[in-house]
């Protein structure tokens, strides 16, 4: 019970801290998730007043989540103060893709032990949701390969590893947005077998599986990245 008005000026500032901090936390998880399955191009502007149109809150919330993601490396402040994807070369590419094969891996294995009927089912719908796409649908690809493959690495239920996963996700994920949608057929070829090995609680098949998901995967965007350095003409 609130008794002086002293009291009810504090508590009313507390919930409208809380709900604050609640709206910030829900902005940056909204923009981290956009930057990891390629909502934005390398090289882009983020510009404070469209991304807060676009998720319809004031400029305060998304000011807060692109210093969270500066601070992260997920985007890069440049000396007149404007905040862009950063780009990524083909050399930070293949250690990234070193890096994610010896972590996601391991998480697969590790989700072998942990996942339960309802993961296998989630991944089974989203791999039927990547199946039907049309060709012209590639954020939609994007975006469900990175809920496909989180639903695995948060069945892992190792924190620390899920954490390393998505700052690797934050710094590739803008690549994503340049790949072409030929990688629908094959990214689901991929996708079963990892979903075999899971329900099959076979981790090195687990592992093999995630290794040769990201290796295909990988070798596209290489491609891709190898194209666009190509002089015009």
């Amino acid at each position: 019970m609130i008794s002086k008005g002293g009291d009810k000026t504090n508590f009313e500032s507390s919930i409208r801290a809380v709900e604050r901090e609640t709206l910030n936390d829900r902005v940056y998880r909204e923009l981290r998730t956009m930057i990891m399955s390629g909502g934005f191009v390398p090289g882009a502007e983020m510009k404070l007043r469209t991304l807060a149109q676009s998720l319809h809150v004031s400029l305060m919330p998304v000011r807060d989540a692109i210093g969270r993601l500066v601070v992260e490396r997920a985007l890069k402040m440049l000396p007149n103060h404007r905040v862009i994807v950063p780009e990524i070369t083909i050399d930070e590419f293949l250690e990234i893709r070193r890096v994610r094969i010896l972590l996601e891996g391991e998480a697969a294995a590790l989700a072998c032990a942990h996942i339960g009927t309802d993961g296998i089912a989630e991944l089974k719908r989203l791999h039927e949701k990547i199946k039907s796409l049309g060709t012209n649908k590639q954020r939609q690809f994007w975006a469900l390969n990175q809920e496909f493959h989180f639903t695995i690495y948060e069945a892992a239920k190792s924190p620390l590893l899920l954490s390393i996963i998505e700052s690797l996700w934050l710094q590739i994920g803008p690549v994503f947005n340049q790949i072409p949608m030929n990688l629908t057929s094959e990214g689901a070829r991929g996708h079963q077998r990892i979903i075999t090995a899971l329900s099959s609680r076979d981790a090195k098949a687990a592992r093999a599986a995630l290794t040769e998901d990201l290796m295909k995967g990988g070798d596209r965007v290489i491609a891709t990245l190898i194209q666009d350095k190509q002089p015009a003409g």
